[in-house]
């Protein structure tokens, strides 16, 4: 089954960027967005979270020439003294809270990249002062959240974008174009694969109590999360993404950025799995085995048909163990040998610790993560070309742009919550390892009760979000 091949101003026009999402839920009620119009014409920012990838997400927004970085929000002061450094002239804070209040109409527009645990108290509380989000991945932790971020920014009419920044990359671009125009056939397999060392790799241990620093608001850091002691090394910075709580493991984060271009290129717009199974590993004290995130894991889900697959049931499969000798997973957690072999006999010469492989009825496509180009094959062997989609902006720039044009960013929550959600049943089997989980998506239920409970999560009291419940 082949489908209309892509116009390739598909991905250079804004708001044609928007349509080759495939974002169905944008026809089903979102309001016209506002453009910017502040008083010189800039598009007046502040950024919550100052160090890591709030540092990066700083660093890149700020090169548009219409940008006015106005404001910075960080709880720890080391991080907050960097942007003070950077841009003297801007207006600082410790609690975003405050920040939200007191910047009123002197602001357009925020881009939150604060720990998971904090994403949709901040972005709701933006959407809900009409200023345009730019939210980190992978936006919320629970299906409640996705929705309720979904519906906020419906109701206030807001430019929303998901930080997956490997969207304006070409050869995400490039996958999305191939996928759209069906030219290797109907899809049947997607692998999805991260096998490198880092965070998720580390022994998880029993944390020890440790003096807060001085330069850590540790009660703002936790925001909604439960009350604990600070631990050195254990939860800031960085750490906390190991943590269920805090964070939403590797396949949150790196998840997001690969299944993206996916969603996009098959137009699942608000589609979701029928059915998810995960097995995992988990290398960690006996005191937190139950608090913490996989240090490996296995993911299926089962999709119906759909235009893209020909009408026939199809699979996503999600790799998460490392490759390396020295901390090698066990097979099963690590793409097959088939992937590897594609890859050996491709331009890239062996498979990437992180990417893509995308099985049609008529070929394969391969996509290293961030690389510079995309490759296909025909299922003989024979090279397929890949398309030319021309320059666009950075992630980062095209959201800026379309806060000043009024036109819908490229990963919209109008679209991206429910790509989110896929990747939440994902973390949900994670944690009922072993049984497939049945989802419905028009109840918005597992037919499992232990799995059910994790559908939504607890607030810390003081930090409840309004409206969320």
């Amino acid at each position: 089954m082949k489908r209309a091949s892509v116009n390739r101003r598909d991905f250079i026009g804004l708001g044609a960027a928007f349509a080759a999402a495939g974002c169905r839920s944008w026809k089903g009620g979102f309001p016209a967005i506002t453009a910017v119009r502040s008083p010189n014409g800039m598009l007046r920012h502040m950024s919550v979270g100052c160090g890591n990838k709030g540092w990066s997400d700083i660093c890149d927004i700020c090169t548009h020439k219409m940008i006015e970085m106005a404001a910075f929000c960080d709880v720890d002061a080391n991080y907050l003294a960097q942007a003070k450094k950077k841009f003297p002239n801007a207006r600082f804070y410790r609690d975003w809270r405050e920040m939200f209040e007191a910047e009123g109409d002197r602001i357009d527009s925020v881009t939150v990249s604060a720990p998971d645990h904090h994403h949709v108290a901040m972005a709701t509380a933006a959407m809900k002062r009409g200023k345009h989000v730019y939210l980190q991945k992978p936006m919320a932790k629970t299906m409640q959240e996705a929705a309720f971020l979904r519906q906020v920014a419906r109701e206030n009419g807001v430019v929303t974008q998901m930080g997956t920044q490997y969207n304006a990359y070409v050869s995400d671009r490039q996958t999305v174009a191939m996928l759209k125009s069906g030219v290797l056939g109907p899809v049947e397999h997607v692998y999805l694969f991260s096998t490198r060392k880092g965070i998720s790799r580390r022994r998880r241990l029993v944390p020890v109590a440790a003096p807060v620093p001085d330069t850590l608001d540790w009660n703002l850091w936790l925001g909604s999360a439960a009350e604990r002691p600070y631990a050195k090394g254990v939860y800031h910075p960085l750490i906390w993404r190991i943590w269920r709580d805090l964070g939403s493991g590797w396949i949150g984060d790196i998840g997001c950025h690969l299944i993206a271009a996916v969603w996009r290129g098959l137009e699942l717009g608000d589609g979701a799995p029928r059915d998810v199974w995960a097995e995992t590993i988990t290398d960690a004290e006996d005191g937190v085995k139950d608090k913490v995130w996989p240090t490996a894991a296995h993911i299926l889900w089962n999709f119906a048909g759909i235009p893209a697959s020909g009408g026939k049931p199809f699979k996503f499969e999600w790799f998460d163990g490392c490759s390396e000798p020295d901390n090698l997973a066990p097979a099963q957690f690590r793409p097959p040998a088939e992937i590897d072999a594609l890859f050996a006999k491709s331009p890239f010469g062996k498979r990437p610790h992180e990417g893509k492989v995308v099985k049609c009825a008529g070929g394969w496509l391969l996509q290293p993560h961030a690389s510079k180009s995309a490759y296909a094959v025909t299922l003989d062997g024979r090279p397929v070309p890949v398309p030319d989609v021309g320059n666009a902006p950075s992630h980062y720039h095209e959201f800026v742009d379309c806060c000043l044009a009024g036109r819908p960013a490229a990963t919209d929550f109008s679209w991206s919550t429910y790509m989110r959600e896929c990747v939440i049943t994902g973390e949900i089997a994670e944690r009922v390892v072993g049984s497939k989980l049945a989802w419905d998506s028009s109840a918005r239920r597992f037919d499992n009760a232990a799995a059910n409970a994790f559908l939504a999560r607890p607030y810390r009291k003081g930090w409840e979000i309004p409206g969320l419940g």
